[in-house]
């Protein structure tokens, strides 16, 4: 019973790991170009990153702002009014699997 519970463990890792490398590289070849910007659920800006000039501004609203950047045909956040600053520390937007959220100011930037 033991051999067949370790060996039944060692096929569920090796599954959950091919299925993760296979959305890895699902992510990389079919890179999305559109992100999408939200403000408390509605959209208030669309950018084509393959077509964007180099740019900064800032996303307002009730609940305060974001400041985004795009450079090279890529986004991120570098200022914003949260506390938590963690849409700053996010990044750069690389896959439509992890968006960058301010919750504290209800923004969302995803790639679609």
């Amino acid at each position: 019973m033991k051999r067949r519970t370790i060996i039944i463990s060692c096929i569920m890792v090796i599954v959950v790991s091919v299925i993760c490398l296979v959305l890895a590289l699902k992510g990389r070849n079919e890179r999305l170009h559109t992100a999408v910007i939200t403000v408390n659920g509605k959209v208030v800006k669309t950018v084509d990153l393959d077509e964007a000039s180099d740019e900064t501004f800032r996303v307002e609203s009730e609940n305060g702002y974001n400041t985004i950047c795009i450079s090279d045909g890529e986004i991120s956040v570098i200022e914003a009014s949260c506390p938590d600053r963690i849409c700053i520390d996010h990044g750069i937007l690389r896959n439509e699997y992890l968006p960058i959220v301010c919750l504290p100011n209800k923004m969302i930037i995803e790639l679609r």
